[in-house]
């Protein structure tokens, strides 16, 4: 993705993830409680390598609406304007079994979301949001540099699955 964040969509993408982490922190602490919005972030974050496709489109989409939303907020709140855009960042690239696996978690993830409540509605769409904006920067994206990694692993593994490779 060629889109850089602004400091003011930044602002927006940030907040989000604040109130999300908020939420688990003053909550129980348990890892079930943070699985929706963690999972809407990995899931937003490699929708940013779909380059040409239309998770890529979604994530560009995002990024953009998320410069004129912050833009608005911080000179509405602030009184500030201006702010610039944020060094650009790549988590690195998939392979085409790593692209196979990112649609499948697509789909899963829809499913997911079809049997969430309410609540974990409100997480996912938070982590999504989250990962679609702040990877398109450079220090969210080297912290997000297992993604790919992630996701090609996967790929390979079905792959080799599938071609009798491994022995279940």
């Amino acid at each position: 993705m060629n889109t850089a964040l602004t400091l003011g969509g930044a602002a927006v993408s940030v907040a989000v993830l604040i109130i999300n982490v908020r939420s688990w922190w003053k909550g129980n602490r348990e890892l079930k409680a943070a699985i929706p919005f963690g999972g809407g972030l990995v899931t937003g974050a490699s929708w940013t390598l779909c380059l040409g496709g239309l998770f890529g489109w979604v994530a560009l989409q995002a990024v953009e609406a998320g410069n004129k939303v912050g833009g608005k907020a911080v000179t509405g709140a602030t009184g500030a304007t201006g702010g610039g855009t944020l060094a650009h960042g790549s988590m690195g690239a998939l392979t085409y079994p790593g692209a196979c696996a990112v649609l499948i978690a697509a789909v899963i993830g829809g499913i997911a979301w079809k049997a969430a409540g309410k609540t974990d509605k409100k997480r996912m769409l938070g982590g999504v949001l989250s990962g679609l904006t702040l990877c398109a920067t450079a220090g969210f994206a080297q912290i997000m540099q297992w993604v790919p990694d992630l996701y090609n692993a996967l790929g390979d593994s079905a792959v080799n699955v599938l071609n009798g490779a491994v022995a279940l």
